[in-house]
């Protein structure tokens, strides 16, 4: 790369391609030679820029500058909205980063809607401390039809007692803004004509629009607003000192009452189903409990008018807030109104059933070292079901109960996990006096904070339990509204600083996976219940049966062989087909996955089993009488082979065992195996379709199985079309097969001795890919989380599939 920065320098255009092909086709220097080759591509060739960018961003994670040359290539392309997400999630870990927070607004300014851009850059402004990305949000927001004439920001800085902040009229920036300031009743005329260097460093005058409020008394609600009576963002402040939380009372214990807590904002239905939820469950639990809801100023006033109602009636005891104080500085208040209790977190989406508070302190009170306890939900983190760390849509009430029986019935052991999850969150008062209350300084309101507790308590030799012996169901979003990404990337940014090892420690703990056997628990427990049931009622489990569209639907339209004159069509996939495969068809409703490992296979068995999926592993063949029984209960119509390479045998005998038609897919060249480990021919010949993805693999498969029932693909004519940029191919090839791979390092190779304007893409990675990145002419297909193998393929400027 030293060469190749000289060359660079001295405008030698030629000796610096040439070394920067060298660096290319060297480990040690491919990544940095990736970006380059990136930056040379961007102006003319922008889905190529793509390729090299986004794999240079996979092996240097924390360059920030890549993450936002990746963003800049797919906004080059018109894929705004790619952009904004792959910028967002790069930005949540790296939110302090100018490049890449330009580089999102951009994105965000192409890809949001009007009224979104809008709400996302008064949710922002608060947090914006740079001149240069205040000069960009300022400018797009003067852009947007409907403007606000007028914008400032204000906070309380309790040290200084003094508010502090800058507002600006964007039709007269010469001239410092009206202002209005009001507290106890009284107002108050001014200006902001302080300067502010924040302005200055945006452009914008020097001279005025910063301002100081002095508070010398504490004061719940200061209000602050325009002379046209827009609201400064921040407005009404809250000024009071710094919360200090209570003596230490030596209180809580076994014996004692618990406060349950509901902190409360926006959702009218969804909070008071969770206010009766917690009512309709107290008479079954023996621990005695007070409901406490804090109304954090709900802009619903049917919700506030309910809550005092159920405050008159005695069944809660209601904390009303002057101001919306957010999460953290609402729960430390709340948790410190009885500091010789335990309390619960509760969200006010959710809902409980049953003795659950008795079964979380049960296991609260297990260990006098455990400081919280999370339960099973939809939607919780670790303590996600039926899968860690997804978010599944709420149960009603019904199913929830039922699971929630499920749960405690099948009393699995509570498990050690490394944070709980504040959806509803037992803490015991011993710990809560030990690790102190949340950091209400430093964290931005309501997102991480049981995170950032749970690891101060961890480090004292604390501990944290998952109770899978209860089930409380989780909406999500209601809490946190708006806001939630901002928060995500602010307070991650602190915790990761505060807590370094801590993402090591979770990562590890998810390849564990010690919650796995209480989740199988449960999810074998619904069979049996399933089992337990009318046919008729199990019908209502399953989603109702429709077509699921033709036969091997995305690849290319099919047409029968020649075949006998009896052969018959086979049917469309059915939404109720079982699909066979590797792991490529997850997304299938029923569908079986094996997976082999050092010592064992497993297959993994999903189903849409309501409330929530069927996910369930049998080890193989040990369990496959296990599997098989599963697998009778589901209304499995037919079962389509998607893959037979390296398929466990006895899979392929589930048909017969089933009593179920099958197909075949053939995306490897299993039929054609000569091993003689099983009877092919016999396989080919019952199914009722056996489907080439190519014509010209009709002659090799027909002529091994004469009998079978061929399905082949349509023939369409295609003009032919010439261009002079690049084309990029996605191999169309498994690359395990070393007589397929020696043929693509051969091309490979050609492509770069002929200088060819090809570009190969390799979609997994082999133990081959390294030797075909070698030619330079081979790239790994971006593998980049929450997109697509599809918009993949289109920021690649993939034109076609090729196989070899």
């Amino acid at each position: 790369m030293d060469i190749f920065h000289r060359h660079r320098q001295a405008n030698e255009h030629g000796p610096a391609a040439a070394a920067l092909e060298r660096a290319l086709q060297t480990a040690e220097y491919r990544p940095e030679a990736l970006v380059w080759k990136g930056i040379a591509a961007l102006p003319q060739t922008p889905e190529l820029a793509f390729v090299y960018f986004a794999n240079a961003a996979q092996a240097l994670p924390e360059r920030a500058d890549v993450h936002a040359l990746v963003g800049r290539s797919l906004l080059a392309q018109n894929y705004f909205e790619l952009a904004t997400r792959y910028l967002t999630t790069a930005w949540q870990i790296q939110p302090n980063d100018l490049a890449l927070c330009l580089t999102l607004w951009e994105a965000r300014s192409r890809s949001e809607t009007p009224a979104e851009l809008h709400r996302m850059i008064l949710a922002h402004l608060p947090e914006i401390h740079t001149g240069k990305e205040l000069a960009l949000v300022l400018k797009l927001l003067a852009g947007l039809p409907n403007a606000p004439r007028t914008v400032g920001v204000v906070r309380y800085l309790p040290e200084q007692r003094e508010i502090q902040g800058w507002a600006i009229d964007l039709a007269h920036l010469q001239a410092p803004a009206a202002l209005q300031v009001e507290a106890n009743g009284m107002k108050i005329n001014t200006q902001a004509s302080a300067a502010h260097p924040l302005l200055s460093a945006a452009g914008l005058p020097g001279t005025h629009g910063g301002l100081r409020v002095s508070v010398p008394k504490p004061t719940p609600a200061v209000h602050l607003q325009f002379a046209n009576g827009t609201a400064l963002l921040g407005s009404p402040v809250y000024a009071m000192p710094t919360f200090v939380p209570p003596a230490n009372v030596n209180g809580g214990g076994e014996q004692q009452p618990v406060d349950v807590l509901v902190p409360v904002y926006d959702g009218l239905n969804e909070t008071l189903e969770c206010i009766d939820s917690v009512l309709e469950a107290r008479k079954l639990n023996r621990t005695p409990h007070r409901l406490v809801v804090i109304e954090d100023q709900t802009p619903v006033p049917a919700l506030s008018k309910a809550l005092k109602v159920l405050a008159a009636k005695g069944k809660i005891t209601l904390v009303h807030n002057a101001v919306n104080l957010g999460f953290i500085r609402s729960m430390n208040r709340a948790m410190a109104l009885s500091p010789n209790k335990d309390v619960v977190w509760l969200n006010a989406d959710t809902r409980v059933h049953g003795a659950w508070l008795d079964r979380l302190r049960q296991v609260a009170y297990s260990d006098a070292r455990i400081a919280s306890v999370t339960p099973f939900t939809n939607n919780g983190e670790l303590m996600s079901f039926p899968q860690s760390r997804i978010s599944h849509a709420m149960p009603s009430a019904k199913q929830q109960a039922e699971l929630d029986e499920l749960a405690q019935q099948t009393d699995s052991l509570s498990v050690e996990i490394e944070t709980g999850c504040g959806f509803c969150l037992y803490i015991k008062r011993a710990a809560l006096d030990e690790v102190g209350y949340l950091d209400e300084v430093h964290l931005a309101r309501g997102y991480g904070e049981e995170t950032d507790w749970c690891l101060r308590a961890r480090s004292l030799g604390w501990r944290h339990m998952g109770a899978p012996n209860v089930f409380v169901a989780h909406q999500g979003g209601i809490s946190f509204g708006a806001e939630k990404t901002l928060r995500v990337a602010h307070n991650n940014a602190i915790l990761r600083k505060r807590y370094p090892d801590a993402s090591a420690r979770y990562n590890a703990f998810t390849l564990r996976n010690p919650i796995k056997p209480a989740r199988d628990a449960l999810q074998r427990a619904r069979l049996i219940k399933l089992a337990s049931l009318p046919a008729a009622a199990r019908e209502t489990s399953w989603p109702a049966q429709t077509n699921g569209g033709p036969v091997g639907a995305g690849l290319p339209a099919m047409r029968p062989a020649a075949q006998p004159a009896s052969f018959e069509p086979p049917q469309p996939f059915g939404a109720r087909t079982l699909h066979i495969h590797d792991g490529s068809h997850t997304e299938t409703a029923f569908n079986l996955a094996w997976r082999h490992e050092p010592h064992r296979t497993w297959a993994t068995l999903q189903a849409p089993l309501a409330p929530l999926p069927l996910r369930l592993d049998f080890a193989i063949p040990g369990e496959l009488d296990q599997l098989i029984e599963a697998l009778r209960l589901l209304p499995v119509t037919d079962i389509a082979y998607e893959q037979l390479a390296r398929c466990p045998i006895v899979l392929c005998e589930l048909p017969s065992q089933l009593g179920k038609p099958y197909r075949i897919v053939c995306r490897d060249d299993r039929l054609l195996s000569r091993a003689g480990d099983y009877d092919w021919q016999r396989f080919a010949r019952e199914a009722t379709s056996v489907q080439l993805p190519w014509q010209a693999l009709q002659d090799v498969y027909t002529s091994a199985h004469a009998e079978a029932n061929w399905l082949l693909p349509a023939t369409t004519e295609r003009s032919a079309t010439t261009t002079d940029s690049p084309r990029v191919l996605l191999i169309g090839d498994a690359l395990s097969n070393p007589v397929i791979a020696q043929r693509w390092l051969t091309l490979a190779r050609q492509i770069i001795r002929e200088q060819l304007p090809l570009v190969l893409l390799a979609k997994d990675d082999t133990p081959w890919l390294k030797a075909l990145q070698a030619t330079g002419a081979v790239h790994r297909l971006p593998a980049l989380q929450g997109f697509s193998l599809v918009e993949r393929a289109r920021a690649s400027g993939c034109d076609a599939v090729l196989s070899l």
